[in-house]
């Protein structure tokens, strides 16, 4: 007889029988259909539960009645100690009512003792049943197992069958689309999402029957009609002959990370408006953002700097700045400082930066932040508030020394003429002009450094450029070093230019002496003019330059030329390369200033090791009028008709030398010493006194002081003021509140006359 293929074979059955021969048939009956089977025989009940409780058998056969124990009792016992294991009655006195009681019961099969066969077919049947169940109770366990996890699962999990209707419906699909489960099993999966009809959605479910799987992003609207974003994937699920039986759809709700995806993009299009660089990295160093305002300030885009070092980025100046950052936020959580870097053009830069180390909720440390700003600009108007501050410190000091200064060369000046007018020998006159000359370029230097100091303006000319480079040439023979060749080449035809001769002088100097310190070692020095009409297509070629004719200044050397590093801070005022006490650093500056005080521009070319060319653009005079040469014959000054000057002044050489030169013209002079006796002075000749020369900075009383006593004296009499400084003292009046006239000492004696003169006379 073969088995059935659905049940596993019995090991060893429990045999309940009091009856040997019984016993015995049962057992050879067994063992024909499974010789290896152990049949295990027990007559009472002490026996049989002993059997029990060792375990071990597949299967129980009881004879219904038994002198110590009947079936029921036996049922009884098993189901007690072992509930799952199959139970058969195999008696001969039964009866029909108690099987269907004992099947009832639980028993899985009553054969009467007459026929035995059917045996084998009945434990057949019961361990099958016993074999299904244990299956069952399997799968059911690991259906509870798996429900537990579905519904402990953060996403929806809908099953359906293939006609959409909804068999499972977990706790979190509750929770992200509002229907219960008792709410949205059963019915179809269309009926619940009213946007489930979109031709996407039928699109994705077409491919799920056509390939078994899809997964995407999606739109549904949950119970309530709001919009949620979800992550669907959805699996045709097939059964062991690999049939489809039904659709599950797992979705994650996706709708808080879109919002947060949509703020984080706000929040980065607010940063990419941000001025300052924002940019962040991580551990390593390497980029992870970088915002608009980091590409403008370095050059370099998102895409050149993510995934980058900024080191990498910003040259190897900045390099030990950045490194000394990283392993500043190794210890600290916060760094800040300035330095100079160069951006994607290599342009140099320098930044204020703010670097965070920035960690998570659980304190590790994540990325590194940084914020920088671009402050060039800044440290340029700092840098030019302190020279500034320097130059006005320079402007004090010299108008300290103007006054005193100029009251030492205001005689020199007074004397020469007049010692000009008493000698005749040429070497005389030679020597005074020479000493005339030195005051007035120790004059026009003083000036030089106020107006440098205080932006003041001077008095413009008609000038020949060549008499200037007439003086320089002469001094350079006289003082520059023998290994220093001198050339020059200026043509006789130069046009004039309107100028003032002491700054010209100055920026000859300057220029020529810069020259000089280049070629230490010796080498050529060429001094050049010309004229030049730039057109409109020269003036693009010239930095600063426009139309117009120029008379155009040449000073050139063969010297060791200026490093490309250094171009940018020669116009610095007092930077300087030279050793100390060799350079004021104010000698370029001085020379640019003059030059656009002019309405001119300059241009300069270096060759490091071959020298260096300054080009000065003066505009010429168009006028007719005929340059004045430094040399000019003396005019003819007007005499007095005897007026009477009061002469004030606290230095007693210019006191003396003024009261000679108006003597000398016809003039009645009377002097005082100070403000206060000049006042006593004036009261006594009120009336005859036509002309007050003063200082105006005096001990006691000050010249616009002295001038407002002698107006109420007499309103008529006229105000002629001097002073050694460009500017009064801070509490002295302007000269042109309360004077006729002003002059800046040193003057000559013909300028002070000319305008005693028309003072006096104003209609002569």
């Amino acid at each position: 007889m073969s088995t059935h293929s659905s049940f596993s074979p019995p090991n060893k059955i429990l045999h309940l029988e009091d009856n040997p021969v019984d016993a015995l048939l049962v057992r050879e009956t067994l063992l024909i259909e499974w010789p290896d089977c152990v049949i295990e025989c027990a007559d009472k009940s002490a026996a049989f539960q002993a059997a029990l409780r060792a375990g071990g058998h597949d299967l129980v056969i009881s004879d219904f009645t038994l002198p110590d124990i009947d079936g029921w009792e036996a049922l009884d016992i098993t189901r007690k100690l072992l509930p799952d294991m199959p139970f058969i009655f195999l008696s001969g006195t039964i009866g029909e009512d108690r099987a269907i009681a004992a099947l009832q019961a639980g028993v899985q099969d009553c054969v009467p003792k007459d026929k035995l066969p059917r045996l084998i077919l009945a434990v057949q049947r019961a361990l099958t049943a016993r074999d299904e169940r244990r299956r069952r109770k399997s799968a059911d366990r690991q259906l509870r197992e798996h429900a537990a996890l579905l519904d402990k699962a953060s996403d929806s999990i809908v099953v359906t069958d293939l006609n959409g209707i909804i068999t499972y419906w977990n706790p979190s699909a509750e929770r992200i689309y509002g229907w219960t489960a008792a709410e949205a099993v059963g019915q179809p999966s269309l009926s619940l999402f009213k946007n489930a009809h979109t031709p996407e959605i039928m699109a994705a479910r077409a491919t799920v029957h056509r390939t078994g799987h899809w997964a995407g992003e999606i739109l549904l609207h949950d119970r309530h009609g709001t919009a949620r974003h979800v992550r669907l994937s959805m699996t045709l699920i097939r059964d062991d002959d690999g049939k489809p039986v039904s659709r599950m759809s797992i979705t994650t709700d996706i709708t808080q990370h879109k919002a947060d995806e949509t703020r984080i993009r706000e929040l980065l299009g607010l940063l990419d408006q941000a001025r300052d660089a924002i940019i962040v990295s991580d551990l390593d160093g390497r980029i992870t953002f970088w915002n608009q305002g980091a590409a403008r300030i370095s050059g370099w885009t998102a895409a050149d700097a993510i995934g980058r070092q900024l080191e990498d980025l910003f040259g190897a100046e900045a390099r030990d700045r950045i490194l000394a950052a990283r392993a500043a936020l190794g210890t600290s959580d916060e760094w800040r400082s300035q330095f100079t870097l160069r951006t994607k053009e290599g342009k140099p830069l320098v930044i204020e930066i703010s670097a965070t180390l920035v960690r998570d909720a659980e304190g590790r440390p994540r990325a590194r932040l940084s914020i920088a700003n671009d402050i060039t600009e800044k440290k340029q108007l700092e840098e030019q508030y302190l020279r500034a501050q320097r130059l006005e410190s320079l402007g004090m000091l010299a108008a300290g020394i103007s006054h005193d200064l100029n009251n030492v060369l205001a005689p020199i000046l007074l004397a020469a003429p007049m010692l000009r007018d008493h000698v005749t020998e040429p070497g005389d006159l030679r020597l005074i002009e020479a000493v005339e000359k030195a005051a007035e370029r120790g004059s026009g230097l003083v000036r030089q450094i106020l107006g440098f100091a205080h932006g003041a303006s001077s008095e413009h000319r008609i000038i020949q450029i060549k008499h200037l480079y007439r003086d320089i040439i002469h001094l350079i023979e006289e003082t520059f070093p023998k290994n220093i060749r001198l050339e020059q080449e200026l043509p006789p035809d130069l046009w004039p230019v309107k100028a003032n001769p002491t700054h010209i002088h100055q920026i000859l100097l300057n220029l020529c002496v810069n020259a000089r310190d280049a070629m230490p070692q010796g080498g050529t020095l060429r001094l050049a003019a010309e004229n030049r009409i730039l057109e409109e297509e020269d003036v693009h070629q010239i930095p600063g330059g426009r139309p117009g004719p120029f008379v155009v200044i040449h000073v050139e050397d063969t010297g060791s030329g200026i490093p490309p590093e250094l171009l940018a801070r020669i116009w610095e005022p007092f930077f300087t390369t030279k050793g100390t006490g060799k350079g004021t650093g104010l000698g370029l500056p001085t020379v640019r200033g003059i030059v656009e005080s002019h309405g001119g521009f300059l241009t300069l070319h270096t060759v490091p090791g071959r020298g260096t060319t300054f080009r000065v653009y003066l505009p010429a005079d168009e006028s007719d009028a005929t340059a004045q040469k430094s040399d000019a014959a003396h005019p003819t000054l007007p005499r007095s008709d005897g007026e009477l000057v009061l002469v004030v002044d606290d230095e007693p050489n210019i006191r003396t030398l003024a009261s000679t030169i108006f003597q000398r013209q016809g003039y009645r002079v009377l002097t005082a010493a100070d403000g206060t006796a000049a006042v006593a002075v004036f009261a006594k000749r009120s009336e005859e006194i036509r002309l007050v020369l003063t200082d105006l900075n005096m001990p006691n009383l000050d010249g616009s002081a002295l001038a407002n006593v002698v107006r109420r004296i007499n309103p008529k009499v006229k105000i002629l003021a001097v002073s050694g400084m460009q500017s009064p003292g801070p509490n002295i009046a302007k000269p042109d509140t309360f004077a006729d006239g002003f002059m800046l000492k040193p003057f000559r004696p013909a300028a002070l006359l000319e305008l005693a003169h028309k003072l006096l006379h104003p209609d002569a």
